[in-house]
């Protein structure tokens, strides 16, 4: 007893120290990074809240994160979940029944695990289920953050600004002339148009409840000219599918959308007179791969299908899709120079993988991430509420062209959903 309570009190401190010491010394750069880093870490694991502003913040800067450190993005998810159980531990964070978003949730998971045990994909299939487990973590936590009293209007400017942000850095790396497409924070166009299709709706929401108006328009105009940059078709079908049903349902102004539409046509119109040949360039390379693309992304969906009709139950497994899709496909040109490892389309994806069970899981799960929202709208007029309903409509349109189960927004989404699911004593 008496060594032990020697080792606590004197030899941990004292090696401590001497650590501390020859550090400073000997490298004091990395002893300022440590401390400074050793500090943030503490702080994030202390208050669960500014963890989760602080991954959701992050997240549509994945790529500049990864240059710093590939293991940061992963970092920052398992802070996330550390903090959440830390938290725990001095009880629960709040006392309301978990709703339907939850328990689809939870059958999706089950699926999942099934899909696991029932076909082994090795490490691909062990690399897709920990990015699954990743984004289920942060759904459940960021849902419970957020029922706790993390008020959704300031996820949301957070996840606006960080947004803007990133729109912002992709349009001055197109202007530099390094992309011909507006990418920046993430590499590929597609997934980044991705992430700032819900930041429009978030952003015309936020300005109903600010102070000043023109701060959100100017967000909103900056987020949708970096969706046009990129040149996805997916998010552009998206943001018509939203903006339709945001009009219909009258949960956003025609003024409001009048006037963002304004700032956005001079913005187009400034850009193609001050960069005719940059624009001219990166229309006619979209124009050229635009037929190569149409035709290889048939072929994957009618490969994913496929694989979903010959295992309808379970799929094929995790990860499965990037190691058999070419057992299926028919019409393979031989001269392509990039990886077809996607399917182009997140529901046939999932279908192939986790089959029948897996899709209806997941749609169960965006449809009561909705419901919730809209009950929310219809019942309080929450302007953020709404948002979140016009997000999941724009971002499960575009989810119907790209593979998006792998990135934040949709489980974002799905943990607004899961928060406005409640009574009228829910936190805003």
């Amino acid at each position: 007893m008496v060594i032990g309570r020697a080792w606590s009190t004197v030899v941990v401190p004292v090696l401590l120290a001497l650590a501390c010491g020859f550090l400073s010394g000997y490298l004091p750069s990395v002893f300022v990074v440590l401390v400074l880093g050793g500090a943030v870490v503490a702080a994030l694991l202390l208050h669960v809240e500014w963890a989760a502003l602080v991954v959701v913040g992050s997240a549509v800067f994945e790529d500049y994160l990864v240059l710093l450190d590939p293991r940061l993005v992963k970092g920052l998810a398992v802070i996330l979940v550390g903090a959440w159980l830390i938290r725990r531990c001095r009880g629960r964070l709040h006392e309301r029944v978990r709703g339907g978003t939850f328990l689809a949730g939870l059958s999706f998971v089950v699926v999942l695990l099934l899909a696991t045990v029932v076909h082994n994909n090795g490490m691909t299939g062990l690399a897709v289920l920990l990015r699954y487990a990743g984004f289920i973590a942060v759904l459940f936590v960021l849902a419970d953050c957020l029922r706790a009293g993390l008020a959704p209007s300031r996820l949301a400017r957070v996840y606006v600004a960080a947004c803007t942000l990133a729109a912002v850095c992709g349009i001055a790396s197109y202007f530099l002339g390094q992309d011909r497409r507006v990418g920046g924070p993430i590499g590929d166009p597609n997934d980044f148009a991705f992430f700032l299709v819900p930041a429009v709706p978030l952003a015309l929401a936020l300005r109903r409840s600010g102070r000043r108006a023109w701060p959100y328009d100017l967000a909103a105009a900056t987020v949708l000219l970096g969706i046009v940059g990129t040149l996805s078709r997916g998010a552009l079908v998206g943001v018509a599918a939203m903006t339709l049903f945001a009009l219909v349902t009258r949960m956003v102004r025609l003024r409001a959308a009048l006037a963002v539409g304004a700032v956005l046509g001079i913005a187009l119109v400034v850009t193609a007179n001050a960069f005719p040949d940059l624009v001219d360039t990166s229309l006619h390379q979209k124009e050229y791969v635009a037929g190569q693309n149409v035709s290889e992304r048939l072929d994957l969906w009618s490969a994913a299908g496929r694989m979903t009709i010959e295992n309808p139950v379970l799929g094929v497994g995790p990860g499965a899709f990037s190691l058999y899709h070419r057992d299926y496909m028919d019409n393979l040109p031989d001269d392509i120079n990039h990886p077809l490892d996607v399917a182009h389309n997140t529901y046939l994806e999932v279908s192939s993988e986790l089959g029948v069970l897996g899709l209806l899981s997941f749609l169960a799960l965006l449809s009561t991430a909705y419901t919730g929202a809209w009950s929310r709208w219809r019942r309080d007029g929450d302007p953020v509420a709404a948002a979140v309903c016009a997000g999941l409509v724009g971002a499960a349109v575009a989810a119907a062209f790209v593979t998006e189960q792998y990135y934040l927004p949709l489980w974002l989404l799905c943990a607004f959903g899961a928060a406005f699911s409640l009574d009228r004593r829910a936190a805003d």
